[in-house]
């Protein structure tokens, strides 16, 4: 039996899901909730979902490029790429 590290279990994950071509550029289509700006960075965090599941998401330094207002309850279509957090082991958008 291999043991191995909750860090290298987690980096395994990221190196599967992050060279998964089908995953490096999704388009998903949801409602945010919990939308929160990170007004130093400009980063935003949010949620996003439908009647079934969730996925967090962020958007670096995203402010700048939108022509509009990111609301709580507000219907999108996002468009980005999977990524894992090691140090969390939690992927998103």
């Amino acid at each position: 039996m291999k043991v191995i590290s909750v860090g290298q279990l987690n980096r395994y994950v990221k190196s599967v899901l992050e060279n998964d071509r089908n995953l490096a550029a999704v388009y998903i289509g949801g409602e945010i909730s919990n939308f929160t700006r990170h007004y130093k960075t400009g980063h935003l965090y949010f949620t996003l979902k439908d009647e079934n599941s969730a996925i967090p998401a962020t958007m670096f330094g995203g402010s700048s490029k939108l022509k509009f207002k990111p609301e709580n309850g507000m219907k999108v279509v996002c468009t980005g790429r999977v990524a894992v957090f090691v140090r969390d082991g939690q992927y998103r958008l």
